[in-house]
């Protein structure tokens, strides 16, 4: 069964309300030989989201878009959620 692709990329975690999400760019492997070699990662970009809307894009480390979520999500949603 075929599913449908996630244009957002994989999913990593969530932070109060908002997602974090893994999107990752490929390179051909260069192993010519065989036919069916799967492409390797060539780097990754974590994007924060907020249901369907993108809030923050191009973050280079899991860590970063962490902490800016946590500094998006603000003081009073942190207490809320219990991440202070």
């Amino acid at each position: 069964m075929a599913t449908k692709g996630n244009s957002k990329g994989r999913y990593v975690t969530k932070i109060g309300f908002y997602d974090i999400y893994a999107k990752d760019s490929y390179r051909p492997k260069k192993d010519g030989a065989k036919n069916y070699a799967k492409p390797e990662v060539s780097g990754t970009e974590f994007n924060i989201y907020h249901s369907k809307k993108l809030v923050q894009k191009g973050l280079k480390l899991k860590e970063q878009a962490i902490d800016k979520a946590k500094q998006l999500l603000g003081k009073g949603y942190q207490q809320v959620y219990g991440i202070v």
